[in-house]
């Protein structure tokens, strides 16, 4: 068995661990929720997430939410940052693409949701 020098082996190790999630920012988030339905969890509760077809450069994100039953027709705001912003529940979300092509929304206070596309 050929044993490696330490930093080789560290090497191989980082090569290893799972990739860490990505945060989609401005055109790169856009593009990935344009006309997608996706499946969502946000703590106990299931939720669907709706998006229109969206030009990448948009500014105003419309969206459609059904929760318990309920739809919600809104929109979020593209911040200079490139996140969304709501102003009903937190200014900014961090919108994350896991290694499993999930979404992993975080908003302000902390509350995260993950989304799946259908």
């Amino acid at each position: 068995m050929k044993s490696f020098p330490p930093l080789t082996a560290l090497a191989f190790a980082i090569a290893a661990m799972p990739a860490a999630s990505a945060e989609l920012l401005g055109t790169d988030l856009t593009t990935t929720i344009s006309g997608q339905h996706y499946d969502c969890v946000m703590g106990e509760t299931p939720l669907e997430w709706i998006f229109p077809e969206l030009d990448p450069e948009v500014k105003t994100v419309p969206y459609t939410a059904i929760v318990r039953g309920t739809t919600v027709d809104a929109e979020y705001t593209l911040t200079d940052k490139g996140r969304l912003s709501s102003d009903g529940y937190g200014e900014e979300r961090q919108v994350s693409l896991e290694e499993d092509a999930s979404l992993n929304v975080t908003r302000a206070d902390g509350r995260a949701m993950t989304c799946k596309a259908r």
